[in-house]
């Protein structure tokens, strides 16, 4: 499984690009998985349903299940994010997309950046940084394409230098 992580400040433009590669690589038939990275606490479960209690009531594990989707809800024990974990609870992808992770150096990176930002660019502090995608087209010491290029990104991604 190939696994890249797609980083940048707030409203760089992240998800819009990771939800433009994971329909550019569908349409390729590869199967994509996405890890968001969350820095709040965050609910996919809500009050008055049966799971939510269930959880409520001290459920280590709580899967939901219908024809249609599968949700796995697991309470952490320990603040680490084990990387090999979430790669091998997404087996059966082609491609797992990390979204965020920027201190994982393990992970081959995109940076995203808007220069309306005006925030210091990642690659020159975090490892692995491989690909810029920006606005910004000067002179960078790393490949830079613009957003609106998912076709030339995508082929970087699945390069073998990536």
């Amino acid at each position: 499984m190939k696994t890249i992580a797609v980083i940048g400040w707030k409203n760089s433009g992240k998800t819009t690009l990771v939800s433009r590669l994971v329909s550019h690589l569908r349409k390729k038939k590869f199967k994509v998985g996405v890890v968001k990275h969350a820095h709040h606490a965050f609910d996919i479960d809500h009050p008055n349903t049966d799971s939510y209690k269930i959880r409520q009531a001290g459920s280590y594990k709580t899967t939901i299940v219908s024809e249609k989707r599968l949700a796995h809800i697991e309470e952490k024990i320990s603040s680490e994010i084990d990387i090999e974990e979430l790669i091998k609870f997404n087996n059966g992808c082609d491609i797992l997309i990390f979204e965020g992770f920027k201190k994982i150096k393990k992970l081959s990176k995109i940076e995203v950046n808007l220069t309306k930002n005006n925030r210091e660019l990642l690659y020159k502090s975090f490892d692995n940084v491989k690909l810029l995608v920006s606005d910004d087209m000067s002179e960078h010491p790393i490949k830079v394409l613009r957003h609106d290029q998912v076709n030339e990104i995508t082929k970087e991604i699945l390069s073998d230098s990536f």
